[in-house]
């Protein structure tokens, strides 16, 4: 909901979204900075805003905060997770 909501929020003119890096910090409402920035950057043609965030960065920043508070990533956390981009989803075609 944090990502919705910070995404809606962008829409109608917000600037400036406080997130966290690997969830560190999401119980106090924060929003995943790594799912907004690739939304905001692959969707630019919808939300109409360039991010000044070298996204090249996120994963190596995702792990440089893993080692120093020694929180490993959960696998299947978008976009930084081992897992993220590990499965599949199958279209079944029925009643047509």
């Amino acid at each position: 909901m944090a990502v919705a909501n910070s995404l809606a929020g962008v829409l109608h003119g917000v600037r400036q979204i406080e997130c966290t890096i690997n969830g560190l910090g999401e119980r106090a409402g924060n929003t995943s900075l790594e799912e907004v920035v690739m939304a905001l950057k692959t969707r630019q043609d919808f939300f109409g805003l360039e991010v000044g965030i070298d996204t090249t960065q996120i994963v190596p920043t995702s792990k440089l905060v893993a080692n120093i508070t020694g929180f490993p990533v959960q696998p299947n956390k978008a976009v930084v997770g081992a897992n993220a981009f590990a499965h599949a989803s199958a279209f079944t075609r029925t009643g047509c």
